[in-house]
């Protein structure tokens, strides 16, 4: 008689069996045990088993026997993830506007593969971000491994960078500089404000800029080696992204904040656990902070509203006062919809 072909995948089906249809809430009892096994064309005796037990629980998959009510049961209770950790990664994949629908699905369900069936289920159920709007280009995503590769290959590329632009009432994408190509060195990749960030050398500016990385199209690899190790050592990328809000360019300046006590995690959500306020006369605090001043920095100070002032430098407080007017302005033109 013919030896049954699917025997010799008995070791790797139990461990599927216990992966898969088991968890701490989950148990098997030897006779579940063999049916899951028939259902491969498998069959086992008793004895069998516990030695396939043994020898899964040496290769460190840690299946345990319990006593439940009159029967003996067994499940797996150590994995490389637990429950929690991979509810964190879940809502990650599923809150990220980089990522697409389709690919959050396809990584939802690789996550849901690292535990039970019934985890898994639950682990989908339970993931929900309201009001998520999703890239949907998923070239993006192999994008970032180009960059990547790029990175440890030690070689530069080549790109064109894309702005949005109308153009009869839709929305298309047109590179910017009439088409130039950007020749840069890649030297990191920066997760920052739900966007991907590629921090890299430029060769024809010779210093070190970032670039979005969905806003990258036409990637080249030029073959030739990466410049631009020692500006980019020069630094610190939690610093560097700390000044920038928006991830907005310019040239970082020392600004002085004042704001009441109650909205001092507010400072400290944005700029970290290193500022050392001092009490003002009236009960305000004061910190200062390196960032480079923009628009979005404006947009942060006025959603803070009135209690947050910059006490210096005057030019900075004087631009942020004209920017204000400006606006002011622009609604007044509009039929007096604001009064000075």
């Amino acid at each position: 008689m013919s030896r049954n072909p699917y025997q010799q995948q008995k070791l790797l089906r139990l461990r599927e069996i216990f992966l898969s249809e088991t968890d701490e809430t989950h148990a098997l009892t030897m006779e579940e045990i063999r049916a899951h096994l028939a259902r491969f064309g498998i069959s086992a005796e008793r004895k069998s088993i516990y030695e396939n037990i043994q020898t899964l629980n040496q290769c460190g998959l840690d299946i345990l026997q319990e006593r439940r009510g009159k029967q003996t049961v067994y499940f797996a209770a150590g994995r490389a993830f637990e429950t929690a950790e991979l509810r964190l990664l879940a809502d990650a994949v599923a809150s990220s506007r980089f990522i697409t629908q389709k690919k959050s699905a396809q990584l939802l369900a690789k996550l849901g593969s690292l535990t039970s069936r019934w985890q898994s289920a639950a682990l989908r159920r339970q993931v929900y971000v309201a009001s998520r709007i999703k890239n949907m280009d998923e070239t993006i995503f192999y994008l970032v491994d180009d960059l990547n590769r790029a990175i440890s290959e030690n070689q530069a590329v080549g790109f064109h960078y894309f702005d949005w632009i109308s153009e009869q009432g839709s929305l298309r994408k047109q590179p910017r500089h009439h088409g130039r190509c950007y020749t840069v060195s890649p030297w990191q990749l920066l997760w920052q404000d739900e966007f991907y960030y590629l921090i890299a050398f430029d060769h024809r500016a010779q210093q070190i800029r970032h670039y979005r990385v969905d806003r990258i199209g036409d990637l080249t690899f030029t073959g030739e080696p990466r410049t631009g190790e020692e500006a980019f050592r020069k630094i610190h990328i939690e610093d560097y992204t700390a000044r920038l809000f928006g991830m907005f360019g310019g040239e970082t300046r020392r600004i002085a904040l004042s704001f009441p006590p109650r909205l001092l995690e507010v400072m400290v959500d944005r700029f970290g656990k290193a500022l050392a306020p001092q009490p003002l006369p009236g009960g305000k605090l004061l910190i200062r902070v390196d960032l480079i001043p923009s628009m979005p920095f404006y947009g942060w100070l006025f959603s803070l509203g009135s209690e947050v002032e910059i006490t210096e430098p005057e030019d900075l407080r004087n631009e942020y006062c004209a920017a204000l007017r400006r606006a002011l302005e622009r609604y007044g033109e509009g039929g007096g919809l604001c009064t000075k």
